[in-house]
């Protein structure tokens, strides 16, 4: 649940996605991950050796353009999560797609011995 709530409080609207990319890129690295970045700034991470391997993509931008100043991460009952602005108690946008796919994708780096991952920028907006 910390990781998926960490990946809500980044913000990565579509083109500005270098917060994420960074978090990926850290996270894959204290894993001992290999990660490659090509010019339009998509991610890419190997783990082990396999003449194939399985693949999980998503992608890292959000269509929020926009946080609050005072947004704020709230777990309720234990597995509901909202994203809000705490000034005004009303919620907004956690960028769920794809933050969930991106949590999907970082766990199963940790479970499978052999596997590839790709997180794509610019998807909201027509890749």
């Amino acid at each position: 649940m910390e990781l998926l709530k960490q990946l809500y409080k980044i913000h990565s609207y579509s083109g500005k996605e270098e917060p994420m990319r960074k978090f990926i890129t850290k996270w894959a690295k204290e894993h001992g991950l290999k990660v490659t970045k090509d010019k339009k700034g998509n991610l890419y991470v190997v783990k082990g050796e396999s003449e194939t391997y399985p693949c999980i993509v998503a992608h890292m931008d959000e269509v929020h353009a926009v946080r609050p100043k005072n947004f704020k991460i709230v777990v309720y009952k234990d597995n509901y999560i909202l994203g809000g602005d705490a000034d005004i108690l009303r919620p907004v946008g956690i960028g769920a797609d794809d933050k969930n796919g991106i949590w999907c994708a970082l766990r199963l780096l940790e479970r499978i011995d052999a596997m590839k991952a790709a997180f794509f920028v610019q998807e909201e907006t027509g890749c």
